[in-house]
């Protein structure tokens, strides 16, 4: 697979206007490579090291992108801080239109989709063909007080493997 094909489908899918690239530590560790912040508060751990692409605030969004790379596998990360009391977790018109953008982003097509629940919290659970490409997605989108995570695994597999599932079932965070 093209890593630089996937680097440039990635950056068309989380671009917007007036955001700018900043470096900036990652607390990886080659014991594990977990991503853990307080604010807001989560985990994931990646299957392998992972990099902060881009980190952006923009009239009151946030925005933190991560990107790991397992073989051909690449494995995203992003969440978005909203101050608009509107985005939450039982806001089921929000979480399809991101499904619906991400898709559009990516010129994909929807297989299946699944409402599912994180803890007590609604999300969106869809896999994705991207025919021309020859690529699947696997994605995730969930609301968790006002901030917006999206969990995607981009593979040749039609399987959700053992080490994709693995991703998936390490996000963790508190739903109050």
């Amino acid at each position: 697979m093209n890593k630089l094909l996937i680097s440039i489908l990635a950056l068309v899918v989380f671009s917007q206007s007036n955001i700018y690239a900043q470096k900036t530590n990652d607390n990886s560790k080659s014991t594990g490579f977990v991503l853990k912040k307080n604010r807001p508060s989560f985990s994931i751990r990646f299957p392998s090291e992972y990099k902060l692409e881009e980190s952006s605030e923009n009239k009151g969004l946030k925005t933190e992108f991560y990107k790991s790379f397992l073989g051909e596998d690449i494995f995203m990360f992003k969440f978005s801080e909203h101050k608009n009391p509107a985005v939450s977790s039982d806001n089921e018109v929000y979480l399809n239109a991101s499904v619906e953008s991400f898709v559009n982003g990516v010129g994909g097509s929807i297989v299946n989709k699944d409402n599912i629940k994180y803890k007590k919290t609604n999300a969106i659970d869809a896999f994705i063909t991207i025919d021309d490409k020859n690529l699947n997605v696997f994605y995730r989108v969930l609301i968790i007080n006002h901030v917006q995570y999206q969990l995607i695994v981009i593979t040749k597999s039609n399987d959700k493997t053992s080490v994709i599932q693995n991703y998936f079932n390490s996000f963790n965070s508190p739903v109050k």
